[in-house]
């Protein structure tokens, strides 16, 4: 990050805001440096002072989109009902909102495939932070007795590698338009029957 984003966040976030709002309108491929620039009413060295190039603000801005979906997710995880109806609905919404992204919001889909496909560093953290949320849940399960008790962390990564294929672009793209939800609901159930009875334990 360039020393400007320091001294001038609010300039940082503005630039961010008008890539989204260009990438979303006519892709990441054909906005340019200078369209953003012009966006923000400034020149393409100024947008450089904060970036060092397009593909440094494609970054940042999948991290703010990536971000999004974590919130959402840790709305739903710090919600006051039985940590089974908070995995069930976290599960399904989010697949949910993948699917909506696909079919409604085609240019964020394709901001969050390919950095799925490029930035292995921005989602291996934002996967770790979600299976963080997961893991929550799954914990507060098992401290009110809703699932049997069990190495958390190692359900915590069954429950999360489950999960995966539901919120992952690309597969949601290829196997889930026309599903209507119907799998990601199945294999809740299944998860949620597995952490009643002990089933995700290691080595059963």
């Amino acid at each position: 990050m360039r020393d400007a984003s320091t001294r001038q966040p609010h300039m940082r976030d503005r630039i961010l805001v008008e890539a989204e709002r260009l990438f979303r309108a006519y892709g990441y491929a054909k906005t340019t440096v200078a369209d953003i620039a012009a966006a923000c009413e400034m020149s393409p060295a100024n947008v450089y002072r904060f970036f060092e190039s397009k593909s440094g603000i494609y970054e940042a801005l999948t991290e703010v989109i990536l971000q999004r979906m974590e919130g959402f997710a840790h709305n739903i995880a710090r919600e006051r009902r039985p940590a089974s109806e908070r995995l069930r609905k976290m599960v399904v919404e989010c697949h949910a909102l993948t699917l909506e992204q696909y079919l409604q919001e085609s240019k964020v889909h394709e901001i969050c495939a390919k950095a799925m496909a490029e930035q292995w560093s921005v989602i291996d953290a934002h996967c770790n932070r979600m299976r963080a949320i997961f893991q929550e849940i799954v914990a507060d399960g098992m401290r009110n007795g809703e699932f049997a008790k069990a190495d958390l962390e190692a359900r915590g990564h069954c429950v999360f590698n489950a999960v995966i294929p539901f919120c992952h672009p690309q597969i949601v793209a290829e196997r889930f338009v026309d599903d209507h939800g119907r799998q990601a609901a199945l294999m809740v159930e299944f998860i949620l029957s597995a952490l009643r009875t002990g089933a995700l334990e290691a080595g059963q």
